[in-house]
């Protein structure tokens, strides 16, 4: 299948402009820094790692701040751009034309992409952190991918359902389980063995892990994690797509 950069550019465009004017979608990313630099503000600085108790407020922050914004503004800047569009048959009239899907994929992940990976990095100053203390090469990395995931998931909502209404419905509880997890695994131990099977519950354990002593270490089950939920949500929305007709 061939690409045109020309027509990726146009797509490219079309969605930074619609993202930019959709206020509703926009307030994720800067409620996502809010959050974190009121909570580093309020919470006191802890900094625990002793018989098996390991806790640190830039740990926890972190983790939330980057949580948040790959979570909620993520997912959330794929499903209901799409629904719109769905909605009013744009897509449709998009996909029937000369565009292919890889050309729709590539131009329609890339904004968003970008504007959460500017926050992702905005978030180590808000949380208290500096750029020398954070493994900023994995960090990258750890969070880019996430984030593929997180949009990967709000365009399979945005495919399945039929219209804004029904795909907030849907999103609402997606995010919550998922931003939900540095809490849970901070205060419910017997639960967080299976949250570290979650890409969200890889975060945490990322975030938590830069601060201590050894920093992070990758390993093949974070790695195998990661990995297996991209071709999992990749395959699901490959399959959703055609599903759909929305293949031309």
């Amino acid at each position: 299948m061939r690409i045109s950069i020309r027509k990726i550019k146009a797509i490219i465009g079309m969605k930074f402009q619609t993202l930019l004017s959709n206020t509703s979608v926009m307030l994720g990313p800067i409620l996502a820094l809010g959050f974190v630099f009121a909570i580093k503000n309020i919470m006191p600085d802890i900094d625990v790692n002793k018989e098996g108790i390991s806790f640190s407020t830039n740990a926890f922050v972190l983790s939330f701040g980057i949580i948040f914004n790959i979570a909620i503004a993520g997912i959330s800047m794929s499903s209901s751009p799409l629904a719109e569009e769905k909605e009013k048959n744009t897509l449709r009239v998009l996909m029937t034309s000369s565009v292919n899907g890889l050309e729709y994929l590539i131009g329609t992940l890339l904004p968003p992409l970008f504007i959460l990976i500017l926050v992702n990095i905005l978030m180590i100053p808000v949380s208290g952190s500096s750029f020398g203390e954070i493994q900023f090469g994995s960090y990258m990395l750890m969070t880019t991918v996430a984030s593929l995931i997180s949009l990967l998931i709000g365009y399979i909502i945005g495919i399945l359902t039929k219209n804004q209404t029904q795909t907030s419905l849907y999103t609402m509880p997606i995010t919550l389980l998922l931003t939900s997890v540095p809490a849970v695994k901070l205060f419910k131990e017997d639960l967080s063995e299976i949250l570290d099977y979650t890409y969200t519950g890889v975060l945490t354990n990322f975030a938590n892990s830069i601060f201590s002593e050894t920093g992070y270490q990758w390993n093949l089950t974070d790695i195998s994690i990661l990995f297996g939920w991209f071709i999992i949500c990749l395959v699901i929305f490959v399959y959703a797509y055609k599903k759909n007709g929305l293949d031309s």
